[in-house]
């Protein structure tokens, strides 16, 4: 084993080994510090193993695993740039959420409990990453799975908390049978589930086949659970019921960053009309999840929309065939947008501390009792708002660089492709338009505006003024914040084409050079437009005609209420039990049931009979006559009307033939009568 591989030994194995500590422990005391000691050290080993295998050592550790009939299955770790890439990333983001947890969730009576899920929950993703056989990845799929499950109803005395645990474990076990069904399609055609076994065996010319179309369509539902993509985005808004530091790793680095990264690693066997598909589910998403941020009052509902919006755009960059895009997007997401559930976190857990037992019905999370908190949480304040800079893709971040990249590709598709891809546009440039809204909101309400609580008639004899959160939580968003800057990533701020990350990455990518400054206007216009316009109705004060227009109108209420889309699961799984319910409170319902079916059966086995086997036979027969009436017409009418008239210019040839065929004497004296005939024609 050489220096590398310890190196990625200890990076993997160092989150679980602590949470065998911490299980063995029966006390909460230490607790973060073990926790965040063993990733600390996982994050430094992903860094140096991120910094040797960028430089072009790809590691590959194979080791036999089981076999079934003559087919040997095995445990392979696969580490190239791009796995190293994510790897260093989610430890660094772990790394961060760890140090802020420990402050965060200081006296929570589980706190030994919520770190060693933590470090469990980091393993799981590091699984997913490294491995190469699909059967390992499904493994700690699952376990990222129920990880998030866990930590989702971590607080098991809230009941929401519980029902929105199952929820998302039962929504994506819905994805993870398509992920079964492609496992088994895979295997059937290649004998292998070891991802590089099967790009070796793969050829072009198998994107026609029908089992490669069914494993493709089996990963894209797998990916669309994972990575809350329509219709199942139904969990990830109830999923901010767990702590907001489990919500960064969820949202940031975890749970849904799995879903893009088995698209991108399977996108090689992807057929064209799969990609069209997931184009399709990208864009929709990408603007249902903006525009459904647009009305909400809880901030973390407001940056959980906003996940899934920008998950739409990565699922988008796929459908059009630049995964590279997305994996960009991807690595530069994670880091903001674990800055602003961090900057969240510590938001809410100041406005806990101004409040009282007298203050009914205040809720923390609700922007509308924000204000002001510039002036309280300075330090906050700063590192959330350059995050929010970067997922609005204002110039000089990293936001800016990585939806270029991606709005680039989706263009340049609908410049060349047709009317479909320049819908998929549409919605891509309107969520940015939505984006910048929604977040100068946020900016206005929380940091700007009156402090809510203040004005609570309640509230306003036991206020105590807001203040800012200490080192161990702002330090983690400040650091997230700055990685959310364009000199990480590129040199120059408004051109991709020398990134690092898209230079190197050896996955598919588009040249979108052709129209990159076409979307550079673009994409600042909408951002003006979105911005622009949340500036002057909450900066200025203006149109607000229209703002109360929007808030009493329908739109207001579908945005609020993310579409109906839960409300129809709910009411159909309401109408199936509602069914059900009275057919089980019928007397011999069931009888009736089966009676009722066969009767159906009879009726329909009946109705073919003498119904359809009829008019078959009937229009049969009417053929067969038809074709004998069609055949005799032929033969006595066209055929005898061909026949006569060929025998009428026979004699008529006939009769002209013979002048001209006979002696001088006979032409003379034809000639003569004919003139003879002719003189007395003209005579009478």
């Amino acid at each position: 084993m050489n220096f590398l591989h310890i190196i990625i030994s200890i990076a993997v194995c160092s989150p679980l080994l602590g949470a065998l500590i911490l299980t063995l422990r029966k006390s909460n005391q230490a607790a973060d510090k073990i926790a965040t000691l063993m990733i600390g050290i996982s994050a430094i080993c992903s860094i140096v193993t991120f910094a040797l295998v960028w430089s072009g050592q790809n590691v590959f550790i194979s080791k036999e695993w089981f076999f079934l009939g003559d087919n040997y299955f095995y445990a392979i770790l696969s580490i190239d740039k791009l796995s190293a890439l994510l790897l260093s990333m989610v430890s660094i983001v772990s790394f961060l959420v760890h140090i802020y947890s420990s402050a965060y969730m200081q006296g929570d009576p589980q706190y030994k409990r919520y770190f060693t899920l933590l470090n469990v929950f980091t393993f799981s993703m590091y699984g997913v990453l490294l491995s190469d056989n699909l059967v390992l990845i499904y493994l700690f799929w699952e376990l990222v799975g129920f990880c998030s499950y866990m930590l989702i109803g971590f607080w098991r005395e809230k009941e929401a908390a519980v029902k929105a645990a199952k929820k998302a474990f039962i929504v994506n076990r819905v994805g993870d049978a398509g992920f079964m069904v492609a496992l088994l399609c895979l295997y059937a055609q290649f004998s292998t589930l070891s991802l590089h076994a099967i790009v070796e065996q793969f050829d072009i010319s198998m994107l026609s086949n029908t089992t490669i179309l069914i494993a493709a369509i089996g990963v894209t539902l797998a990916a669309m659970g994972k990575s809350a993509q329509i219709p199942f985005s139904v969990w990830l808004p109830d999923a901010m019921q767990g702590p907001t530091p489990v919500s960064a790793l969820i949202h940031a680095a975890t749970m849904v960053a799995a879903g893009i990264y088995l698209l991108v690693r399977c996108f090689f066997f992807l057929p064209d009309e799969v990609l069209v598909f997931i184009a399709g589910v990208g864009g929709v998403t990408a603007f249902v999840g903006a525009f459904s941020a647009l009305s909400q009052y809880d901030i973390k509902r407001i940056l959980a929309y906003s996940t899934i919006s920008q998950l739409g755009y990565m699922m988008l960059a796929i459908g059009v065939g630049d995964p590279e895009s997305a994996i960009f997007h991807l690595t530069t997401h994670a880091f903001f947008k674990a800055g602003l559930f961090l900057g969240a976190g510590a938001l809410i857990h100041s406005m806990h501390q101004v409040s009282c037992d007298i203050c009914k019905g205040f809720d923390p999370q609700d922007i509308r009792w924000m204000g002001s908190l510039r002036n309280y949480m300075p330090k906050t304040f700063i590192g959330f708002s350059i995050a929010l800079a970067a997922l609005i893709g204002l110039p000089f971040t990293s936001g800016f660089l990585s939806k270029d990249a991606l709005l680039s590709s989706v263009l340049l598709k609908a410049t060349n492709d047709g009317i479909y891809w320049q819908f998929l546009a549409l919605l891509g440039f309107g969520a940015a338009a939505l984006t910048a809204f929604y977040s100068i909101r946020v900016l206005y309400k929380v940091f700007f505006g009156d402090l809510g609580i203040a004005q609570h008639k309640v509230c306003q004899k036991c206020l105590v003024l807001p203040h800012e959160v200490g080192n161990r939580m702002y330090l983690p968003i400040l650091l997230l914040s700055t990685l959310s800057v364009w000199f990480f990533y590129v040199l120059s701020p408004f051109n991709t084409s020398g990134s690092w990350i898209q230079n190197s990455l050896s996955i598919p990518t588009i040249d979108h050079h052709s129209v990159h400054v076409f979307t550079i206007i673009l994409s600042i216009s909408m951002i003006c437009l979105g911005g622009g316009l949340a500036y002057l109705i909450y900066f200025k004060g203006r149109l607000l005609n229209l703002k109360t227009s929007f808030k009493q109108g329908v739109l207001f209420k579908v945005s609020y209420n993310f579409f109906y889309i839960q409300n129809l699961y709910k009411n159909s799984v309401l109408s199936v039990l509602f069914v059900a319910r009275s057919l089980d409170r019928i007397p011999h319902a069931d009888e009736g049931f089966v009676k009722l079916a066969i009767g159906t059966s009879e009726f329909v086995r009946g109705f073919d009979d003498k119904v359809i086997d009829f008019l078959v036979k009937l229009f049969a027969v009417f053929n067969v006559v038809f074709g004998h009436v069609l055949a005799w017409f032929d033969k006595y009418i066209v055929d005898g009307v061909v026949l006569y008239f060929t025998k009428f210019l026979w004699l008529l040839g006939d009769l002209f033939r013979k002048p001209q065929g006979e002696r001088t004497q006979s032409m003379i004296a034809w000639s003569l009568f004919l003139l003879l005939s002719l003189f007395t024609i003209l005579w009478f």
